[in-house]
């Protein structure tokens, strides 16, 4: 998981619950085999990029998406309006969450 879309929770979590949930949930997600990847490579970059463009989505869904991708790993997700499309049309691997 990139350390954006972590961000992009806590806040989530902070604006509905507040900020003590929010570090509970920040310290859950922690607590799992979950990598938190900071820093973002080139590869990642580019792939974003070319990922925001083409589908008009999110920075942070682009992050997370292309982050799994070139991990060759599964996006646990539960935004079907964000990625429908693009689960037909690309080789990325989804894990549907609801």
């Amino acid at each position: 998981m990139h350390k954006v879309n972590l961000l992009e929770v806590y806040y989530d979590v902070v604006k509905r619950c507040g900020e003590t949930i929010a570090k509970n949930v920040f310290s859950e997600i922690k607590r799992n085999p979950i990598k938190i990847i900071s820093p973002i490579s080139n590869s990642v970059f580019f792939e974003a990029g070319r990922l925001k463009a083409k589908y008009k989505i999110s920075l942070a869904d682009s992050i997370a998406l292309s982050t799994a991708y070139l991990l060759k790993g599964n996006l646990v997700t539960s935004d079907h309006h964000e990625f429908d499309i693009i689960e037909q049309k690309e080789k990325s691997s989804f894990c549907w969450i609801r």
